[in-house]
C-alpha cells in the first residue's frame, strides 16, 4: 500500500505541447518546481525542467531532453 501511494504522489503526467531539438514544451500543474527531474513511462530519468512559464493558474516548463533522437510520447515529472 505505501508504494503505491509513493507512485501516485511522486510522479505526475504532463502534456507535451511542442518538442524541438533538446527541448520539450510541456503543460503542467503546480506542484512542478524548477530543476525536476522529467522520466519516462520506464521511470529513466530523460531530462530536467529548466524554465517555468506562464501565469500561475495555467504554467507551462521548459525542459531540457538529454538525447534529442527520443521519440516523447509519454512524459512525468517527479515531485
Amino acid at each position: 500500500m505505501l508504494n503505491l501511494y509513493i507512485e501516485l504522489y511522486m510522479k505526475t503526467e504532463c502534456t507535451v505541447v511542442h518538442t524541438f531539438n533538446n527541448e520539450i514544451l510541456l503543460k503542467i500543474n503546480d506542484c512542478i518546481g524548477l530543476h525536476n527531474k522529467l522520466v519516462n513511462e520506464h521511470d529513466a530519468v530523460i531530462g530536467k525542467v529548466t524554465k517555468i512559464l506562464g501565469p500561475v493558474s495555467d504554467p507551462y516548463a521548459l525542459a531540457y531532453i538529454a538525447s534529442k533522437d527520443e521519440n516523447i510520447q509519454k512524459v512525468y515529472i517527479k515531485c
